[in-house]
């Protein structure tokens, strides 16, 4: 078995056809699909169920409680036969063509992770694929931790999604590369893990992922839980600082003052008490030696936060509890 699908599904009887029409489509890998019901309290089982009777020799249906995209994925990871995992959101689609050229071609390189792209899209309207700076492009096979550096030179292109990129099934049980429970943002996390061990790393110039913007949804809000499983990620990932190699250590002092001073930002903008949340900055700032990144903006947080914020709000790039649909 060459590859394992995993698709979590939670209440998403609206997307969930044109979603598995995709995936079914592929016709030049052998592969399974795990369907991870979580839950769900629509239709969507009774879809899953329909799915397997078209296609019962390469699928199969993990009916669980509801426990979260982790939950649903760490499910579809233990069933797991194929040599490599791809993770698909449910109500997204794939251009099955574009995703069998990506596979084959990582798939030659024996690679830990193929790291690929995607494409924003609505009901009416299908985007460019996001940026990929050169210095990704031109990257050859290599080391993750040297892989997770590049994504920070020259232009900024880090991204956190797992459902873009496909990875080798053993290089994720032996390091022990399970999705965490109890995180919101568990991409967050994982990505950055899965670079930091990796040996094998390559971006592969294919756009095969489609990632649905629901629209009539302008804004999303975000809780407090969202906000402290963003600060626990940072911590996290800083007790892998002294862990890992120098291109690990320099991509983690790019990313964690990124990452909690968005933290910062959303404590300054609710109106609540900051201080703790500065305190905590700066000591993450100085522990990864942020300052030799001669990032302006994470300098001045560090020394006076409302000055940079200021200047995000009258730029309209202001970081509260909302977030905004991404324009494209």
């Amino acid at each position: 078995m060459e590859l394992t699908i995993i698709v979590p599904v939670y209440n998403v009887e609206k997307y969930l056809k044109d979603c598995l029409d995709s995936i079914y489509k592929i016709n030049t890998i052998k592969y399974e699909v795990i369907l991870v019901n979580d839950g769900s309290s629509d239709s969507s089982l009774n879809i899953l169920k329909e799915y397997y009777s078209l296609y019962p020799n390469f699928t199969k249906i993990i009916d669980k409680e509801n426990g979260g995209l982790s939950s649903a994925r760490n499910a579809g990871i233990r069933e797991a036969r194929g040599e490599y995992l791809s993770f698909i959101d449910s109500d997204d689609i794939i251009d099955f063509k574009g995703f069998q050229d990506f596979f084959k071609e990582g798939q030659k390189l024996d690679l830990d992770v193929m790291v690929g792209n995607m494409r924003y899209f609505t009901e009416d309207k299908i985007g460019e694929p996001l940026f990929r700076s050169e210095e990704i492009k031109d990257f050859t096979v290599g080391k993750g931790t040297k892989f997770f550096l590049t994504l920070f030179e020259g232009t900024k292109c880090f991204r956190e999604e797992v459902v873009d990129d496909i990875y080798k099934r053993e290089f994720i049980c032996e390091n022990k590369l399970y999705f965490h429970d109890n995180l919101v943002h568990e991409d967050s996390y994982f990505t950055p893990m899965v670079y930091l061990k990796a040996r094998k790393v390559k971006y592969i110039d294919i756009a095969f992922y489609y990632y649905r913007q629901r629209s009539g949804s302008i804004m999303s809000s975000i809780t407090e839980n969202s906000i402290n499983s963003l600060e626990n990620i940072c911590y996290m990932l800083l007790s892998e600082y002294i862990k890992t190699d120098d291109y690990g250590r320099k991509a983690l002092s790019k990313l964690l003052p990124s990452f909690y001073k968005v933290v910062l930002y959303r404590h300054i903008n609710s109106g609540n008490d900051y201080k703790e949340k500065l305190k905590n900055y700066r000591a993450i700032f100085k522990e990864v030696k942020g300052v030799k990144n001669k990032n302006l903006e994470e300098i001045l947080i560090y020394i006076f936060p409302k000055i940079p914020n200021l200047l995000r709000g009258l730029l309209g790039k202001k970081i509260g509890n909302s977030q905004k649909i991404p324009k494209f």
